[in-house]
C-alpha cells in the first residue's frame, strides 16, 4: 500500500474534516447570464478563510503545546 493511500484512509483532524466538509458541500448561486453570483462566489470565499483561521489557530496551539511539552519554552521560536 502506497504511502498516499495510507493518508486517504486516515480520518482528519477536526479542522482539516471541517474544511473537506464544506469544500464537498459547497455551491454557488448561478445566474442566467455569466456563470456565477459574483456576490455568492467573495461570501463562500470568506466563509472558507475563516474554517483556514481556525484551522491554522488549531495547529498554532498544537505547535505551541508541543514546544511546551519539549521543555524549551518556545525560545527557538520567539528568537
Amino acid at each position: 500500500m502506497s504511502r498516499k493511500q495510507t493518508q486517504q484512509n486516515r480520518p482528519l483532524p477536526g479542522e482539516k474534516a471541517a474544511i473537506s466538509a464544506w469544500l464537498e458541500q459547497v455551491r454557488f448561486k448561478r445566474r442566467l447570464f455569466g456563470g456565477v453570483d459574483e456576490a455568492d462566489v467573495w461570501k463562500k470565499l470568506q466563509e472558507l478563510n475563516e474554517l483556514y483561521e481556525a484551522a491554522l489557530l488549531a495547529e498554532r496551539a498544537r505547535y505551541d503545546a508541543l514546544l511546551e511539552g519539549r521543555g524549551d519554552g518556545g525560545a527557538a521560536r520567539d528568537a
